[in-house]
């Protein structure tokens, strides 16, 4: 039990935050990041790779933002569906025409980005959902039909080399490119940044866990990643990376751990490699960071911890599914009378971060200022995977 300073009241140990989370709040006011200014143009979106970035997350974002926005919105409406396997196009087709209300004669759906037919390149954000290895040969393929803003989903690649190779590319094209990365729009990744400026100094320890039961989607095979290291832990290093704003770091511990499933005791138990569990540890700058994921969790865990030199820290409990939409941070600063650290704020925090990120990113695209998440920011994330299955003996 929580235990504050003697002859203190709870109400003036801890300040309550009222939860502010409304559907019709999250659209403008919530989203609108400071240094971009939104203006009445708005730019179309072709999505390509139609599976559960593409078709479950990018478009219902994006429909959200312009039902909520109406007039301010910087997304105006989805006009390509592109997918390797036409079933895969059809498909999303039948879900904007039944979902959220297009006329399908107005979306053109190809099986390459050159199919597309009747795609103006210069009003239009190509969306590269495709899996981490194609995205190097999909930004190729949207740059060569003309696009010149792209947005790449996380991991922006599946190694260092391929985000050179489309550095190079957009070097050549003058190609604009974002990639997704929600949680540094995070209003709890927030709160942490601005604890760091309160407290005037980096962190001595950072510890990021993000656990899932990612169980059935493996076993199934709809998705292949290479590893743990692909699933979770990008958002995990990013957000790490981006908290301490490192000018160096250094892997010290990378660990994988097989996937293992079983329905009964008498079943065989299926075994998927490196899909279990992932352990980061990190060095950066005078920060320590452990990340930590399990895809074989029996419940969801999204936890961040900044312990401070002068014993102040902050937990931020980050929703944990995508209608989950808030988050809880907590303060902790000072001694109480057992010596225990005391909790002096708490704050219910409204956190629709996808909805932020691509909001954000639609905006700086239409006033062509630089990306939040860039190219240059994403190579660290992936030199810090590389360098992680190197160590876990992924790659060798």
């Amino acid at each position: 039990m929580h235990r504050g300073r003697p002859g203190v009241p709870p109400s003036k140990r801890a300040t309550e935050v009222a939860d502010t989370t409304t559907a019709a709040g999250l659209l403008p006011d919530n989203l609108q990041v400071s240094d971009v200014t939104t203006p009445a143009p708005s730019l179309d979106a072709v999505v390509v790779g139609l599976g559960r970035a593409g078709m479950g997350l990018h478009i219902p974002v994006l429909e959200k933002i312009r039902l909520f926005s109406a007039a301010a919105s910087p997304f105006g409406r989805v006009v390509g569906l592109v997918d390797a396997v036409e079933v895969g196009t059809r498909r999303a087709l039948h879900r904007l025409e039944y979902d959220f209300g297009y006329d399908p004669g107005r979306v053109s759906c190809a099986t390459s980005l050159a199919g597309l037919k009747g795609v103006d390149p210069d009003n239009t954000i190509v969306h590269i959902c495709t899996p981490a290895d194609d995205h190097a040969s999909t930004l190729r393929a949207a740059t060569a039909a003309g696009f010149r803003r792209i947005i790449v989903e996380k991991p922006c690649a599946s190694n260092a080399a391929d985000v050179d190779e489309m550095q190079r590319i957009a070097d050549r094209t003058g190609a604009n490119i974002g990639v997704i990365n929600p949680y540094l729009y995070s209003s709890s990744v927030a709160s942490c940044r601005d604890k760091i400026r309160q407290v005037g100094q980096q962190p001595h320890y950072l510890e990021f866990e993000m656990s899932k039961p990612r169980i059935t989607p493996t076993l199934a095979g709809r998705s292949r990643p290479e590893s743990v290291m692909d699933v979770e832990l990008p958002h995990q290093i990013a957000a790490a990376l981006h908290l301490t704003e490192a000018s160096r770091y250094r892997v010290l511990r990378a660990e994988v751990r097989h996937m293992h499933y079983r329905e009964t005791d008498a079943d065989v138990c299926q075994v998927v490699r490196n899909m279990g569990v992932g352990i980061l540890v990190l060095e950066l700058d005078e920060c320590i960071a452990v990340l930590i994921s399990s895809l074989d969790a029996l419940t969801r865990t999204r936890v961040l911890k900044l312990r401070f030199p002068n014993s102040e820290h902050i937990e931020a409990f980050l929703p944990v599914t995508g209608d989950d939409h808030t988050s809880v941070v907590m303060e902790y600063s000072g001694r109480n009378t057992d010596g225990s650290t005391e909790q002096t704020r708490v704050a219910k925090l409204p956190d629709d971060m996808l909805t932020r990120c691509l909001f954000d990113t639609y905006s700086r695209f239409v006033t062509d200022t630089p990306q939040l998440s860039d190219l240059a920011f994403n190579r660290k994330v992936i030199d810090v995977m590389d360098k992680a299955k190197t160590f876990a003996r992924i790659r060798r």
